[in-house]
């Protein structure tokens, strides 16, 4: 990571990440850096109840752990059991909640991706026109805009696929590899189609997109953590569409979904070229180390070396 000026001014990928005068604000929020996914602390994760990280490697039992579906903490089944939370037998077939709630959320989210893109609202367009009409020879009457929620395990068709690869590519555009440190494997394909990678499960990660005329302009990565809490490990807009409007039209799309489900605070990593971006155009805040141990305790968050994490409270929703 580029912590030093001194090692800056000698390579290309820290020179292409840092400030440039006159510079569009949010191309500094997606211009490319190494991003290293840090290992976790021992005392992060276990059992959300017990917080205890033993588990039975074999058999069915009270040390066996279970993670639910959606805000993807860690249960041993005596805990549950203990708790009067769940009375197991065996580890139940199909998808498992800790909670109505997450049950909940996770049917909605189905039912988000189910419905295959969602108009644009007035406002983000009247902004968007606005934007393209100054700087795009496009008429703006031409556009067709929509916002949608993808997910490579609940839709796996061949439509949803061809979308998941083109955020990946997004990606790829905008960020070097996200690397698990110890092999170095490139992270973003598993964590765009919710696979899982030496114990990191990405099933609760959706993609979120912005799509103008049959094209995804504009990509985020989130997961919901139950109601308390969300992340946004990613989220970045292709070059040839920055500067009109659509990066932040897609952010904003993503806090109304977040509001809509009452979740209450959303978190993500920023390289130290965006802070200002994010916090004095967006309104987050840097999260404090206590709190942000508390928040890695309960969830198993995407951190990244040499980022800094921040937050801010989801604003209510608003109907147009």
């Amino acid at each position: 990571m580029f912590q030093r000026e001194r090692f800056v001014e000698h390579n290309a990928n820290a020179l292409a990440a840092g400030r440039v005068a006159g510079a569009d604000a949010i191309q500094q929020i997606t211009n490319r850096c190494i991003r290293i996914v840090n290992t976790p602390d021992t005392d992060v994760g276990g059992c959300a109840l017990c917080r205890g990280h033993g588990f039975a490697k074999y058999g069915f039992g009270p040390r066996t752990v279970i993670i639910c579906d959606q805000c993807e903490k860690e249960f041993h089944v005596g805990c549950l059991r203990d708790n009067k939370m769940a009375n197991l037998k065996h580890l139940p077939e199909g998808k498992w909640f800790c909670c109505t709630d997450c049950e909940q959320m996770h049917s909605a989210l189905e039912s988000y991706v189910a419905r295959r893109g969602e108009k644009l609202p007035d406002s983000l367009m009247c902004v968007i026109r606005a934007k393209v009409k100054e700087k795009c020879s496009m008429k703006v009457g031409d556009l067709d805009i929509s916002w949608r929620v993808l997910n490579g395990k609940i839709d796996s068709s061949d439509e949803s696929r061809r979308l998941l690869s083109k955020c990946v590519s997004i990606f790829h555009e905008q960020f070097d590899p996200i690397t698990e440190s110890a092999a170095g494997r490139d992270l973003i394909p598993a964590m765009v189609y919710g696979k899982s990678y030496k114990g990191q499960e990405f099933s609760g990660m959706f993609s979120i997109i912005l799509v103008v005329n049959q094209e995804v302009v504009s990509a985020g990565l989130l997961r919901i953590f139950g109601g308390e809490v969300a992340e946004l490990p990613l989220v970045a807009t292709s070059s040839d569409y920055q500067g009109q409007g659509y990066f932040q039209s897609l952010f904003d799309c993503i806090e109304r979904l977040l509001a809509s489900f009452r979740v209450r605070k959303l978190v993500l990593p920023a390289a130290e070229e965006a802070l200002s971006i994010w916090t004095k155009k967006f309104g987050f805040a840097k999260i404090v180390p206590e709190e942000l141990r508390e928040i890695r305790r309960k969830y198993h968050m995407m951190i990244f070396q040499g980022t800094s994490v921040l937050q801010k409270s989801v604003p209510g929703l608003t109907v147009d």
